[in-house]
């Protein structure tokens, strides 16, 4: 008698359960976050950061942004303003999927005659430690559109 209330009990409880927790919209954006941990060399300059030519920030140091866009391959720049010799940019081509979230760490590499801002793809793993205390950066200025 018992398995028969209770077979009735936990139809209804699926049944209702399920309305309670509606699926989540298709995401027809893919996520890049960028990010530059704290680096003592290089802290004071703060990089433009440039995704398919359009600067989106300037990305000071110990901060991350976080860029929505549609699919695609995306052309992300890294470019120190003022006058330097041998000034060098920097790039980075990364292909994005829909609903994904994708993690860009910048590192700041010296020489002799420049610095610039080295960027590379890292894994979720490696950038949720590196960013455990970094903030979201105000990038001084709206981007241009």
């Amino acid at each position: 008698m018992k398995k028969l209330v209770l077979f009735p009990a936990v139809i209804l409880f699926a049944a209702f359960s399920s309305a309670f927790h509606p699926a989540p919209p298709a995401d027809d954006t893919a996520t890049v976050c960028i990010y530059r941990g704290g680096q003592f060399m290089g802290s004071m300059v703060n990089y433009a950061v440039y995704i398919n030519g359009e600067k989106i920030c300037k990305l000071s140091n110990e901060r991350y942004i976080e860029y929505k866009t549609k699919p695609g391959t995306l052309n992300i720049m890294a470019k120190n303003g003022g006058v330097e010799v041998f000034k060098k940019e920097t790039g980075l081509e990364l292909a994005v999927e829909a609903g994904h979230k994708y993690y860009v760490r910048g590192d700041i590499k010296t020489s002799i005659t420049r610095a610039r801002m080295e960027l590379s793809e890292v894994t979720e793993n490696t950038a949720k430690r590196d960013m455990a205390k970094l903030t979201v950066d105000n990038c001084q200025q709206a981007p241009s559109k």
